[in-house]
């Protein structure tokens, strides 16, 4: 179970709420993916996406975050419709104008660089909104 603390800490850096069956599920895959990519919970409060987007420490967690949600295959494709059909319906606008600004990004020399891309592509495309889980 994920430290309530945390988990308080991590909604307040939210500019959207999340309905709370959305929350657990993204609780889930955070916990997952912290013990994957072997970041810890202070590498993850320290990262800047205005000024280290593609830190790599937090690549690799966010490939892992990607592959979990099935937002991105093990080829590396990402799951555009997957993502879009699948989406909470009170976010899914907000994710849908942002995923239609971000079909086309750089793939990078792997799979952590690509989901680090595809991750600041999002925030470009909605820096008031975006998050990282």
């Amino acid at each position: 179970m994920m430290d309530h603390r945390l988990a308080n800490e991590r909604k307040t850096i939210r500019h959207i709420e999340l309905p709370p069956e959305l929350q657990e599920y993204v609780d889930d895959v955070h916990k997952i993916c912290v013990s994957k990519s072997g970041i810890t919970e202070s590498d993850h409060a320290a990262y800047d996406v205005k000024s280290n987007p593609h830190d790599p420490k937090l690549q690799c967690y966010m490939k892992c975050l990607m592959l979990e949600a099935k937002w991105m295959d093990k080829d590396g494709a990402i799951q555009y419709d997957f993502i879009i059909d699948t989406a909470h319906p009170k976010i899914k606008d907000l994710l849908v104008a942002a995923i239609n600004k971000c079909r086309v990004i750089n793939d990078g020399a792997n799979l952590c660089e690509k989901a680090s891309n595809f991750n600041f592509c999002m925030y470009g495309a909605d820096p008031e909104n975006w998050f990282l889980i």
